[in-house]
């Protein structure tokens, strides 16, 4: 359901580079649907972000859990948090994570990043489904072509990178050019 989600935001982008209400499989997208697409899409980057800065300005709360300092240890957390909101649960093996903190914070970005953007999926098809059915007009962008293709995989670059770059610049970016 993930490429859906990103497929709903390509198109409302693409309605928003040329000024029409966007459309999506004969179904018009509002707030709603951009609501429920943007909450399933931002849900792990968020779960990744908060919890890695949580993890690095609470370094009394974590009980001494770096094994490593510097853009390692950035890149220690960053990579448990990302693995725990995607469902994996792995960590690097420098990070301690058997402390109470890393515990329930891990545990709690793992129950959220697999049900938060299931629910926002199913809100998102029950919104779509409430609605008529609308004919296809000119303006509408045809989900078939290398235009969509083009912009479902440039939002997803666009996405990631607007996401996770600034992130991966200091942890391992910054260790591969140290």
């Amino acid at each position: 359901y993930g490429i859906l989600v990103m497929a709903i935001i390509a198109v409302f982008l693409a309605g928003l580079m040329v000024g029409r209400t966007p459309e999506y499989l004969g179904k018009k997208l509002g707030r709603r649907e951009v609501t429920f697409a943007a909450l399933a899409m931002l849900t792990m980057p968020v779960l990744v972000l908060v919890g890695t800065g949580l993890a690095l300005a609470l370094p009394s709360v974590t009980g001494g859990a770096f094994g490593n300092s510097g853009a390692h240890g950035l890149s220690e957390v960053l990579y448990a948090y990302t693995s725990a909101s995607n469902n994996n649960g792995s960590a690097f093996g420098g990070l301690t994570v058997t402390s109470d903190f890393y515990q329930s914070t891990l545990g709690a970005a793992m129950l959220l990043g697999r049900f938060v953007p299931i629910l926002a999926t199913l809100g998102l098809a029950g919104a779509l489904v409430r609605q008529k059915k609308i004919p296809v007009t000119a303006g509408t962008l045809p989900t078939t072509g290398p235009l969509f293709a083009s912009m479902l995989g440039g939002t997803v670059v666009l996405v990631a990178a607007l996401t996770f770059v600034p992130a991966l610049a200091l942890g391992p970016i910054a260790e591969a050019l140290a």
